[in-house]
């Protein structure tokens, strides 16, 4: 036993055991990456908001926990009943008038003419579309059952926060443990990060797309900035699902050519956040210059797919804060040497 820990007190081994224990953890639990982020978000939003709750007033620290986690659950106990009374009331609405809207849809003559060019294919094309809708459903379930998990789990980690630092506080230093531990947290710290980098992504293309949508006339202005902005924060998909909506507005308006307005505009301000605007504010938090990031995002990308632009600041991120970590272990063994020597 004693052989094994001064093996690994050395700094080569506890490295490479450190960086293999590492990946494989977030290998192991690659699924449950929108807990993380969900867990990640909320704490630090709820550790915020009682922060200031607990400068502004003579509550202490348990208190204002308490209170932000009422105050925040009230509301949102609100908005989700408002949301389930209006889906309730659509869902009555549609229910009444869906025998009357079948029974026109079998009298139209496009869908008899489609029907009969078509036959089976257009049953059997059907049957693809809702299977793929149930999917897409069912993952939407995953994550609003990830966002309720990370509440109440930010919410009881909050409420232990000094049991937990004084944990923290005992297990960080040089150990393989404290190694780990302190990696998990650059990790949580990069996850914030990236959850910004997104928001003012979405704020500045809602920003960029506003002009377009007044210039084409397309309504419901202020419903679509809401839109882009919601899906512009969620990663790879927000964007197409945003610019979907807006091409069915623009052809309704001005046809073929509103269309590809819209698709252009979409993917020139999607290329503006995601090669210009974002690898400037990383520059910020990551030591490296603007053109290799633009390269790592293109790494990324051919490597990872869509989901590479959305890893490639953490990794960055991460990578460079456990090469500082390498490099000042190193610097401070090189003074002990010195000092020795002298």
């Amino acid at each position: 036993m004693d052989r094994v820990g001064s093996f690994l007190a050395e700094k080569t081994p506890r490295r490479f055991l450190a960086l293999t224990v590492f990946l494989t953890l977030l290998y192991l639990f690659r699924g449950f990456a929108a807990l993380i982020v969900f867990f990640v978000a909320i704490e630090r939003s709820m550790s915020f908001v009682a922060g200031e709750l607990q400068k502004r007033s003579k509550l202490g620290h348990q208190s204002s926990v308490l209170v932000t986690i009422l105050a925040l659950t009230t509301l949102l106990g609100l908005f989700t009943a408002l949301g389930i009374g209006r889906a309730v009331g659509a869902y009555e609405r549609l229910h009444a008038a869906l025998p009357q809207l079948v029974s026109e849809l079998r009298e139209n003559r496009l869908i008899q003419r489609i029907h009969d060019d078509t036959g089976d294919r257009l049953i059997d094309g059907f049957k693809h579309f809702s299977g793929q809708a149930l999917r897409a459903a069912t993952e939407v379930g995953h994550w609003v059952f990830a966002a309720i998990l990370a509440y109440i789990l930010a919410a009881v980690f909050l409420l232990q926060r000094d049991e937990l630092q004084e944990f923290y506080n005992k297990l960080r230093g040089p150990s393989f443990q404290g190694t780990l531990l302190r990696w998990l947290v650059h990790v949580a710290d990069a996850t914030v990060l990236t959850v910004q980098l997104q928001v003012i992504g979405a704020l500045c293309s809602t920003v960029m797309i506003l002009p377009v949508l007044l210039l084409l006339g397309i309504p419901h202005i202020g419903t679509l900035m809401v839109l882009i902005f919601v899906s512009g924060l969620i990663p790879v998909v927000g964007n197409l699902v945003s610019g979907v909506v807006l091409a069915v507005l623009a052809y309704q308006t001005h046809g073929g050519i509103g269309v590809g307005v819209v698709l252009a505009i979409t993917l020139v301000v999607h290329k503006i956040e995601e090669y210009y605007l974002k690898p400037r504010i990383t520059a910020r938090h990551v030591n490296l210059p603007g053109f290799l990031l633009i390269l790592s995002l293109l790494a990324c990308e051919e490597l990872l797919g869509f989901v590479g632009l959305f890893l490639s600041f953490p990794i960055l991120f991460v990578t460079g804060r456990i090469r500082q970590e390498f490099a000042e272990e190193t610097r401070l063994e090189r003074l002990e040497t010195g000092r020795k020597g002298g």
